[in-house]
């Protein structure tokens, strides 16, 4: 009887193990629809509408005009199915064991996507979106992936065309590829800032909590190639990156505000309070976007780090007079221009943190969302050439 129990025992052991080990089903839940859309799925289909929730084996097709915002939580955050397009939910999978695997696998079908990963997927985990020109793979990273053009915002890409032998394509942020093309090239301003405006507003409606730190991104992302940009030409990198980030984040506040104003009530509440916070803090986060990007530029256009420590500093005192918020944004680019190299693109990495408020001001609210880092503090900005 003891064996018989003993050997109950461990086959219930091995059972709780392997199930604690299985892979779970993810999900897409539609926070916001715009215009039509509809899905097919195992179930059969239809409109999509807010609220609705979505399973792996999915398809969805907007209509001219149209898109669907969608959350996809612990598979991958925020992902917007642009106007005429057709995209396949074919796998949303996740594992969570010391670490959470998730398995994500999309496909353009038709138009294209908007995606922003913000919690930076573990390195066991997959995020593919598949095109007809190949394959995309992301981790954390903002990525619009259309049939004819895939270009990144921050972090980096690799993409496997389908032509060409399949030799592995690497795109860095500021940069787009075609498929058919030899290498990847920058993206005009024009792109990568439209970019960043949808992708905040698609992370407003999907994830309220942490758009202050993707504005924060997104800004220092746009600094620093304007500033990388203006010192290669023998330009004022620190004029170019403070400009860039005024720009920025009065392009981005705007986006969430306009996200606010037409977000479903149960999500509007949460849109204006970051808005807010964005509002309050916009002096010190343009600081802080303008020193480093300035520092960046100035250290890959081939300046000393000392160069680039004045540029930084310049950059902040013409967003602010301030004293403490310059002191913010100066501590803020010291490890952007440590780690920045010559003649690399200024990819931008930040952490799951959201930026420092300046004296007076609140900071964001943690974000609730399946595997964010929640953790308070500095936000820490820096230069990943070989990421």
């Amino acid at each position: 009887m003891l064996s018989i129990g003993s050997a109950l025992l461990a086959a219930a052991w091995l059972f709780t193990v392997n199930s604690s080990h299985a892979a779970s089903p993810g999900a897409a839940v539609v926070k916001k629809v715009v215009g039509t859309a509809n899905y097919t799925d195992a179930r059969g289909g239809g409109a999509i509408k807010e609220n609705d929730i979505l399973f792996q084996g999915a398809t969805i097709t907007t209509g001219a005009g149209s898109y669907v915002d969608l959350d996809l939580g612990v598979n991958g955050n925020a992902l917007r199915v642009e106007a005429g397009s057709t995209l396949a939910l074919n796998k949303l999978e996740y594992t969570k064991a010391i670490t959470t695997v998730t398995d994500t696998q999309i496909e353009v079908k038709k138009g294209s996507t908007v995606a922003n990963v913000i919690t930076k997927l573990s390195k066991a985990s997959k995020y593919e979106i598949k095109t007809p020109g190949g394959v995309a793979g992301i981790r954390g990273t903002c990525v619009s992936a259309g049939v004819t053009r895939i270009t990144c915002l921050i972090g980096t890409i690799q993409f496997t065309p389908v032509a060409g032998g399949g030799v592995l394509i690497t795109i860095n942020g500021g940069n787009a590829f075609s498929p058919g093309a030899l290498a990847a090239v920058k993206a005009g301003a024009a792109e990568t800032s439209g970019l960043a405006k949808t992708a905040t507003s698609l992370t407003a409606n999907a994830a309220a909590a942490q758009v202050a730190q993707v504005v924060q991104q997104f800004t220092a992302a746009l600094a620093a190639d304007a500033a990388a940009d203006a010192a290669k030409a023998g330009g004022n990198a620190s004029t170019a990156s403070a400009n860039a980030a005024k720009a920025a984040i009065a392009e981005l506040v705007a986006a969430v505000n306009e996200a606010a104003a037409q977000a479903s009530p149960q999500v509007r509440a949460a849109i204006q309070a970051v808005a807010q916070t964005l509002t309050q803090n916009s002096e010190s986060m343009t600081a802080n976007a303008a020193a480093s990007g300035a520092g960046i530029g100035v250290k890959v256009a081939g300046g000393t780090d000392a160069q680039a420590s004045a540029a930084a500093n310049s950059a902040a005192t013409s967003v602010s007079n301030n004293s403490t918020v310059v002191a913010q944004a100066n501590a803020q680019a010291a490890p952007s221009i440590l780690v920045a190299q010559p003649n690399q693109n200024p990819t931008i990495v930040v952490d799951n943190r959201p930026p420092p408020a300046p004296p007076g001001g609140t900071t964001p609210p943690p974000s609730n969302q399946p595997g964010a880092n929640t953790q308070q503090g500095t936000t820490t900005i820096f230069v990943s050439p070989n990421k």
